[in-house]
């Protein structure tokens, strides 16, 4: 029944680890084969890795190796060194998810959208994950809401790059199986009223 899964989280960190792993060592200027020099680390993120990315990749490798419970811890250092970077606290969100803790999720989630006005294209992300979480553990109308809160943010926001025709596609299937679930236990509730046993007339 759902869309999206966690290869949207998996693509991101290989893409940042590969890049990252490219920009931070360079090959060695001595001989062919020699090794490569140190990570290059410069707190302002200019010359080199930072504090904050370099904790956010370690959490992406433990997350890529799915050893969800080193992701969150890599990932709640790289929150505290820059608590207001959303990132962060999505990338915290798909491991909780990953792990099964849903609620430490919609924190992390509800955390980074407090933090993502100036990013569009990762509010989009919160917006639809939140919404997707919502529909996993079957809030139907809490689920409804979010797809559409939304299906709005991205008609409102080309930067964002996100999909409404699927928040519109997530809002018809979730209506019809709502349908269909109230149905099945109008059914049901008739079947066992039927069922039930009946007093024998008393006698005069």
């Amino acid at each position: 029944m759902h869309v999206f899964r966690m290869g949207v989280v998996g693509t991101f960190a290989l893409a940042f680890l590969v890049s990252a792993r490219g920009a931070a060592a360079e090959p060695n200027a001595g001989a062919a084969g020699a090794a490569a020099a140190p990570i290059r680390r410069d707190p302002a993120g200019r010359k080199g890795i930072n504090a904050y990315w370099e904790r956010l990749l370690k959490g992406d490798a433990a997350y890529l190796a799915r050893d969800f419970p080193a992701a969150v811890a890599a990932y709640r250092e790289a929150i505290t060194a820059m608590p207001k970077d959303p990132l962060g606290h999505y990338r915290m969100g798909q491991a909780q998810v990953a792990k099964g803790d849903f609620a430490e999720a919609e924190a992390a989630y509800d955390a980074g959208l407090r933090f993502a006005e100036s990013q569009p294209a990762l509010k989009a992300k919160l917006l639809f994950v939140l919404a997707d979480l919502a529909e996993r553990q079957k809030n139907y109308d809490q689920a409804l809401a979010r797809w559409k809160t939304y299906a709005e943010f991205v008609a409102a926001n080309s930067e964002s790059k996100g999909f409404a025709a699927t928040a519109t596609e997530r809002q018809k299937r979730i209506t019809e199986w709502v349908q269909i679930s109230q149905a099945s236990a109008q059914v049901r509730e008739r079947s066992e009223k039927r069922l039930q046993p009946t007093e024998p007339p008393k006698s005069p």
